[in-house]
């Protein structure tokens, strides 16, 4: 990784109590995840100031994949990350949406190898509802705040793991993973 970007993501550690930022494990795990499976699109619900889009367009720029991060909540949020995406020279592998899953989806590719949600929790089950179809086979979708967000996150953990094509597995990484693997 850039010193630039290493240098970035340190100086938005110090905002993430502010901007519920992902954990710099739960970054450095999603990073190696998308190298390791060489993955070329991937949906980020929930923006925030651009700290998890950072850490999943690094891995993009080495497997020359694409970013489409989308924040529905204050335009405030959606410049800073803009402007954190521009610092970080990643730019080119995102592409930063302000609206509002998963209304706004049609903005994005048909079909993606990983989605990531880390946004408005009780939302979930829709934002699943709408892109599970749009993962291709063999993908997933990470699902950040499974153990700290518990409670709202009950339904969507329900639904997920009832459907016979998806695979889930709890991770205790930050505030806790679900990766779930379409069959």
């Amino acid at each position: 990784m850039k010193k630039k970007i290493s240098n970035l993501l340190s100086k938005l550690e110090s905002t993430r109590s502010i901007y519920f930022n992902i954990s710099p494990e739960t970054g450095k795990f999603l990073n190696l995840l998308i190298k390791n499976r060489k993955y070329q699109q991937i949906l980020e619900i929930g923006t925030s100031n651009g700290y998890s889009g950072i850490w999943i367009a690094e891995a993009l720029s080495r497997t020359g994949g694409h970013l489409h991060t989308i924040e529905s909540h204050e335009k405030k949020r959606y410049f800073l990350a803009k402007e954190n995406f521009k610092f970080s020279d990643l730019s080119e592998h995102i592409t930063l949406i302000l609206g509002h899953a998963p209304k706004d989806l049609p903005k994005t590719p048909k079909m993606f190898d990983m989605a990531f949600f880390d946004a408005t929790k009780v939302e979930h089950l829709s934002y699943f509802k709408a892109i599970s179809p749009r993962i291709k086979k063999g993908g997933m979708i990470v699902t950040d705040n499974m153990i700290s967000h518990k409670k709202k996150l009950k339904p969507y953990l329900n639904h997920i793991q009832k459907k016979p094509n998806w695979h889930s597995h709890l991770i205790h990484i930050g505030t806790g993973l679900l990766i779930s693997l379409k069959k």
